[in-house]
């Protein structure tokens, strides 16, 4: 999986991963596919003997013996839909699921690092690591039900696990081609305060059938890809309301530092002076609806409620300063209008995919920014197939020299590290993902420090100090989130975006003011089967996000918050 490309969207959102290892799988990195053998493969599901698989001569309990530990403290009131009670089984039982080596699980990131596991009693486990990982709340994103599934196979769809579910929602049926249909659990041991009680979960044709039938009162909740003529038919309408958000993709323009023009800082900062990024908002993203300021963090959106802004406050848009920076390092003006410094024509390539129209539009406006103060850009544009390969995105000033491109970002930024690294496995010797061979030692430091940080709010600090210093050298330029837009039945009071992994299910229990909810989802998946890989992900993630739970949920402005646990305490060795 190749998560540096993000070509055009499908008509209904996919957010990727969304079942039950989307928490792990964080989409800035690249899938790593490991599938590292440990002591707990071995054992499947059917074969397990003791309930500690921790090595003989250890024990967790009383401490941790291995190099990290996270104890779960698991709700004493948490329930499955049957009545059995949600334990420290079900924890072990998800994990032994992941690590079979017989499914196609995504990503088994974090959970390979796991060397052994203690259940303490019915309500508390222990999970031990080889290794710190620090964004261990990512793990657990949802937990399954260990007496029901024992023994399943998991190569058909897997109706009993949607079903039996420790939400507050039950799957009750799926009529192929027509809805899936969620029931409230009227047992369920959480406290909720909605009134809703089943919701259908219907597939309009196309966009516009979906946005008539919200518009026609046949459905009541639509999350389309935003378009600005959907946005003005559905705002103009007092029966509907509406709510525009901001994504986990981002846009920026990168500077390849294999063009020694793009080596000098005063180039990047003249570019990034020069570029009125508050007028590209105005002209592609406040149209929608949705009115958010430039990005100012490489690693937090501006949703995290982390982000720092260290960039545009300290580079704003000032065409007259970006031009001076110019003239003060001894550039020329030629004939053309374009400087020459150093002997070298201020003339850049400038990439991105084609078909695109925002991002065309984003070439037209920087180009006419750049050009008033000397600077031109030429468009090389191309398929994503050839932008986004190797060859061309890690290749050198002949290959690209300003790129333009979005990466999908996540509450937990540890996917995206490689970004900051100096040294890696990329084909041109960097991090993995550090397209722009940009390298500044103490950066990459800090990052590097974040892997054994086990206190959020410590990696937090130590993100914010290196993004900082990174973006202090104009590696890039970070314009904006991309807007979503989530459209309801005014009848209808609770939803509220959550561009997260959860998706906007995320509050369904607390929706009022109508029995019966029909959601207008656009696709159909291929299974609900929660493990296996599918095209379109979205419908499932709505599917698990009401039915089945996890340690912890994520809330719309990205904060982690316990779900089927109490709390949990990351531990480093006693002694």
């Amino acid at each position: 999986m190749d998560n540096r490309s993000i070509p055009a969207r499908p008509p209904q959102r996919s957010l990727a991963l969304v079942f039950l290892v989307a928490l792990i799988a964080l989409v800035l990195a690249a899938c790593d596919g490991e599938s590292t053998a440990t002591s707990v493969e071995a054992e499947t599901a059917t074969t397990r003997a003791s309930t500690t698989t921790v090595a003989p001569s250890t024990t967790i309990i009383g401490g941790c013996p291995e190099v990290f530990c996270v104890k779960y403290f698991i709700r004493p009131e948490a329930t499955w839909a049957d009545g059995v009670p949600v334990t420290a089984e079900d924890f072990a039982f998800t994990y032994e699921t992941i690590m079979r080596t017989d499914l196609d699980i995504a990503s088994r990131t974090g959970y390979s690092q796991i060397t052994g596991y203690e259940i303490v009693d019915d309500k508390t486990v222990v999970f031990a690591f080889g290794e710190v990982y620090a964004p261990w709340r990512t793990l657990f994103g949802r937990v399954l039900p260990a007496h029901a599934l024992e023994g399943q196979s998991f190569e058909t769809i897997w109706d009993e696990a949607i079903t039996l579910g420790s939400g507050p929602f039950r799957f009750s049926e799926w009529i192929p081609d027509e809805r899936i249909v969620l029931t409230r659990d009227p047992g369920y041991w959480g406290t909720t305060s909605g009134d809703v009680q089943t919701v259908d979960i219907v597939f309009p044709e196309d966009l516009e059938t979906e946005v008539r039938a919200l518009r026609d009162g046949e459905v009541d909740v639509i999350y389309p890809q935003p378009q600005v003529e959907v946005v003005e038919d559905l705002t103009s309408r007092q029966s509907i309301e509406w709510e525009a958000g901001s994504d986990l993709v981002w846009e920026h323009f990168d500077f390849n530092q294999d063009d020694k023009r793009l080596q000098n800082l005063y180039v990047r900062q003249a570019i990034a002076q020069a570029i009125n990024r508050d007028a590209i908002l105005e002209q592609i993203i406040r149209p929608i609806g949705s009115d958010p300021e430039p990005l100012g963090n490489s690693v937090w959106l501006n949703t995290n409620a982390q982000s720092e802004d260290h960039f545009n406050q300290r580079f704003p848009y000032d065409p007259e300063a970006a031009e001076g920076l110019l003239v003060d390092n001894g550039c020329l003006k030629g004939a053309d209008g374009i400087y020459v410094c150093d002997g070298e024509r201020m003339s850049f390539t400038w990439t991105t995919t084609t078909g695109n129209e925002a991002r065309e539009l984003q070439f037209e406006l920087a180009a006419a920014d750049l050009q008033a103060i000397g600077i031109e850009v030429t468009a090389k544009f191309g398929p994503a197939n050839e932008v986004f390969s190797d060859a061309n995105f890690y290749g050198g000033a002949g290959s690209w020299q300003i790129l333009n491109f979005a990466w999908v970002g996540d509450p937990d930024p540890v996917g995206q590290n490689t970004l900051y690294h100096c040294e890696g496995d990329a084909p041109n010797g960097f991090g993995a993902l550090n397209n722009l061979r940009y390298c500044d030692e103490q950066v990459d430091s800090l990052i590097r420090e974040t892997d054994g940080q086990v206190d959020f709010a410590e990696r937090a600090a130590t993100y914010n100090e290196a993004d900082e210093l990174w973006l202090a050298g104009i590696p890039m330029i970070p314009i904006y989130q991309k807007p979503t837009f989530l459209a309801w039945n005014s009848v209808l009071d609770g939803p509220k975006d959550n561009a997260s992994e959860v998706g906007p299910f995320w509050n369904l229990a607390e929706w009022t003011g109508k029995e019966d909810v029909i959601f207008g989802a656009g696709a159909e998946p291929l299974s609900l089967n929660v493990l296996e890989r599918d095209g379109n992900m979205f419908v499932t993630g709505l599917v698990s996000t009401a039915v089945l739970e996890g340690a912890y949920t994520i809330t719309p402005d990205f904060q982690f918050v316990p779900q089927l646990i109490t709390r949990a305490e990351p531990m480093l060795p006693t002694g």
